[in-house]
């Protein structure tokens, strides 16, 4: 791993605070799921995907706060990904946060996690409809 690769969230991520380095790692054999990996700790591994695989007409609305914060003019210079809960021996039932996704600006190599105010997207879609 060499340092541009580094993604920081200065804020951290729900549940993992404390860690704020993260590496997103795309291997084509498992596409569309990618993995952030932490820096700070090796055992923190999530499943991430491009939310638009589940939701074509998906769209992320933020503050320019937000925008400067991770350095960017405009949305387009952000790649957007959900969180991945896949429960142990049920990857059937496994769900997407798209209530709370990942904004990464990989040239700037900074990363945060919003909420949006969009009540119509869930913090566990299926990724399996049934």
């Amino acid at each position: 791993m060499r340092e541009e690769q580094i993604i920081t969230f200065t804020s951290g991520l729900w549940g993992f605070s404390q860690f704020h380095r993260y590496v997103l790692i795309e291997r084509p054999q498992e596409l569309p799921f990618l993995w952030l990996l932490s820096v700070d700790n090796p055992d923190l591994a999530l499943v991430v995907m491009d939310p638009a695989e589940l939701v074509a007409d998906y769209q992320v609305q933020v503050s320019d706060a937000v925008l400067k914060d991770l350095a960017a003019e405009t949305l387009d210079d952000l790649r957007v990904l959900v969180t991945l809960t896949i429960p142990p021996g049920r990857a059937q039932d496994a769900t997407a946060n798209l209530r709370a996704p990942l904004l990464l600006n990989l040239n700037a190599a900074r990363g945060k996690q919003v909420v949006l105010e969009n009540q119509a997207y869930s913090q566990a879609h299926p990724l399996f409809p049934r």
